[in-house]
C-alpha cells in the first residue's frame, strides 16, 4: 500500500444520495443535482460502502479487493475520480 490511500472519502451531506437495486443494476439518484446515475457493480460497491460512513482508500481497497492489489489501487483511483466528477464522493476535510 502506498502513503496515499490515506486520503478520506465521504459523500457530500448536500447530495441526498438514494440507491436502488434490481436485476443486477445500480441505480443512484443525486438529490442535489436531480440526476440519476446507472453505475458498474464496483462504482456502487464504493458509494455503498461510504453511504455507511466516510472511509480511507486504504479501507476501501481492502473491502473492494478483487485481485492484484495494484489492479484495485488502479482502478479505486479511477472509480473515486468519475465519483469526485459526478459530485457523488468529496474528500473529507
Amino acid at each position: 500500500m502506498t502513503r496515499d490511500l490515506v486520503k478520506v472519502w465521504r459523500i457530500p451531506p448536500e447530495a441526498d444520495l438514494h440507491h436502488r437495486a434490481w436485476d443486477g443494476e445500480h441505480v443512484f439518484f443525486h438529490g442535489a443535482a436531480g440526476d440519476t446515475y446507472r453505475l458498474s457493480e464496483a462504482a456502487s460497491a464504493v458509494l455503498l460502502r461510504l453511504m455507511e460512513g466516510p472511509a480511507d482508500e486504504l479501507a476501501l481497497v481492502r473491502d473492494l479487493f478483487f485481485g492484484d492489489e495494484a489492479e484495485t489501487q488502479a482502478a479505486l483511483a479511477d472509480l473515486l475520480a468519475e465519483l469526485l466528477r459526478l459530485e457523488c464522493v468529496e474528500q473529507a476535510p
